[in-house]
């Protein structure tokens, strides 16, 4: 995460003079360096590290969390009908095929192994940031814009790489439950990592190209969705 900007952030151009080795995306993490560095040094995913939620927090953050993958895979999915080249896509299809496999799966096995019930899941209201964040992604998929779908997918899968990989190489070792051991598996390592790259690269390859009132909206999109993710988080940890 960049931290070293000046505030307000300066328009791409005047940055990129500035910063002639760094990409669009990094400009686009440097606009919101204090809301990035908020989710991913946020209390909640010290806790997670740790094995040291409370039960009710626990189990409501997955349930909450479970309701953004039908969202999510639909915005990949546009996002790689949008990609210039068959290269562009092939990274997107691959990431798919983990999000409705193995993520999905994850969920079902904790929702069995914690006993929460299909009662239980579907009669707990959406959170606010639950409802936000699904209706951006909405927005996005909807739009016309790969920019602003990209931004969308580099802030929730980049802030849990950032996060996941700092508790992790803070771990003495891993949590004895699967469910949060394996959480933060599927959010570190080599895979993971290429994912965030290859949605940070798309950026980078379509950002210097934009309008301003291109780069606006993606902006935009950037901003909104870190927010929703320390919304999301900040609820995740309160009183439950």
């Amino acid at each position: 995460m960049t931290t070293d900007i000046q505030n307000p952030v300066p328009d791409f151009s005047a940055w990129k003079q500035s910063n002639p080795d760094r990409g669009f995306s990094d400009w686009l993490k440097a606009c919101v360096a204090a809301d990035w560095h908020r989710v991913t040094h946020h209390p909640f995913t010290d806790a997670w590290g740790q094995a040291a939620l409370p039960r009710r927090n626990l189990e409501n953050y997955l349930i909450q969390d479970h309701r953004f993958i039908d969202r999510f895979v639909a915005l990949l999915a546009a996002a790689v009908s949008r990609a210039p080249s068959l290269k562009d896509r092939i990274p997107g299809c691959q990431f798919l095929a983990l999000l409705t496999g193995a993520e999905n799966t994850y969920f079902e096995r904790s929702f069995a192994a914690l006993e929460v019930s299909e009662t239980e899941r579907s009669n707990q209201p959406d959170w606010p940031a639950t409802s936000k964040f699904k209706q951006l992604m909405k927005d996005a998929s909807e739009g016309n814009s790969y920019a602003d779908m990209l931004a969308v997918l580099a802030v929730a899968e980049g802030t849990y790489l950032g996060w996941a990989d700092r508790v992790d190489r803070g771990l003495a070792k891993r949590p004895d439950d699967f469910w949060y051991w394996e959480w933060i598996e599927l959010h570190v390592g080599d895979y993971f990592e290429s994912v965030v790259a290859y949605l940070n690269g798309q950026l980078d390859q379509v950002g210097p190209d934009l309008s301003d009132r291109e780069r606006e909206s993606c902006l935009s999109y950037f901003k909104r969705a870190t927010e929703l993710e320390v919304m999301f988080f900040d609820t995740a940890w309160s009183a439950q």
